[in-house]
Formats: structure tokens, sequence, C-alpha cells
């Protein structure tokens, strides 16, 4: 199973916390509702401002906390990923309770995080139950996909927030025409954002480190 920790950075200096608390339970609704198939135990706020589900496999879930960290910006968030076994019973309608090396490790990852972010960029690590050499290099694409997206104006951050709303995964499948009508702007003018801002290839990278992790996951299964 591949497990999951999140928790918002610095959240006792948010001023209205209680608003950003409620924020995050929409968003993570919304999550388990459009991610139900891939889900084994919904994201459930565990403490105020920790949260944590569970995934059966790989596939989207880095564009899964994208949609988590995008919909709550500006608050910042951070993850640990965990992939191992599960100890205890496994609840499909909420995660509280479930235990075992996939939650250790997503504990450690995310402590990690804590301790080496890459001077505020990082936000997400990867650790395994068991050694992989292909940890490593997920990991180092989450570091540098982290530093892209830190370098994002607003306007190219809509344009992806549009693409996941419209749950396009495969890059060749973004229809310019379309994005750009719904975003009030010349064709012409997001094809320049999609040039500046890499959005593709970060969608591509995201993918690649995807199938690494199932990779990881079909392994130690």
């Amino acid at each position: 199973m591949i497990a999951i920790i999140g928790d918002i950075i610095k959240s006792r200096s948010i001023p209205d916390r209680q608003k950003t608390q409620e924020g995050l339970a929409m968003v993570l609704q919304q999550v388990n509702q459009r991610y139900a198939g891939v889900l084994a135990s919904r994201f459930t706020i565990t403490l105020g401002d920790e949260f944590q589900g569970v995934l059966k496999e790989a596939d989207g879930l880095l564009r899964i906390l994208d949609e988590i960290t995008f919909a709550l910006k500006p608050i910042k968030l951070r993850f640990g990923i965990g992939v191992g076994e599960l100890t205890t019973r496994l609840d499909p309608l909420t995660s509280i309770g479930a235990d075992g090396p996939a939650y250790w490790k997503a504990r450690e990852a995310i402590e990690f995080v804590h301790t080496n972010n890459d001077y505020g960029r990082a936000s997400i690590h990867l650790c395994a139950q068991e050694d992989d050499i292909l940890v490593d290099l997920i990991n180092q694409i989450m570091k540098l996909t982290a530093l892209q997206v830190s370098g994002w104006r607003d306007s190219q951050s809509d344009v992806y927030k549009l693409i996941m709303n419209e749950g396009i995964v495969n890059p060749d499948e973004i229809n310019h025409q379309a994005i750009a009508e719904q975003l009030g702007i010349q064709t012409s003018s997001l094809t320049r954002r999609f040039e500046s801002s890499g959005i593709k290839r970060y969608m591509s990278a995201h993918r690649e480190a995807e199938l690494a992790l199932e990779r990881i996951n079909k392994k130690h299964a």
C-alpha cells in the first residue's frame, strides 16, 4: 500500500485557522470523490492540521497532492509518502487507526521534509519499507519539479489548475483553443505560458515518477 501523511506548514501562524481547516476538509472531500477508484482508505483529517490516506496504486498520486496543494494556496503543505505493508485492518471510509510500515515510512518522509525542505521549495518526500534505487530517482524528480513550480506566476498556475479541473492527464491531449477560451485569453498567449512554465514537462515528469513508484509498489506487494 501507499500511505500519505500531509500537514499544513506553520498552521498556528495562519490568521484564520478555522477557515483554513474547513477549506482543507472540503478539498479532501472532493479528492475522495474524484479518486475513489484508487483510494484504499479515504483521506481523513486526523488532527486539526494533519491528514492521511491510503492508495492502492500510484496512478494519480502526485496529481492528487497537486490538487490539494493548488486548491489551498497560498497556504503551504508538506507530504510524506510511505510504501510498505499495513498491519491493521483497512477501513475504506477513514484512515484513522491504520498502522504499519507504510505509515511509519510516511511519517519518516514527512519529518524529512520538515528538516530538509530545499529552502522552502521541496514539500514532498518518499520513503519505502525496503531499499529500492528508484526511491532516490523519484525524490530527485519531485525536488526538481518543486523548484520548477516555485517559479510559476499566478497566470501560469491558473493554466495548470484548469488542466487538473478538466481531468487532463496526458499533456498531448491538451486542447489549446479550449483552454484559452476558458481562460479568456488568446491561443498565442496560452502558448507563451506553456513555453515559459514548462507545464507539459512538469506533467510528464510527474507521470514518470508515478510509474516508477508503482513499480516499487508492485515489487514489494
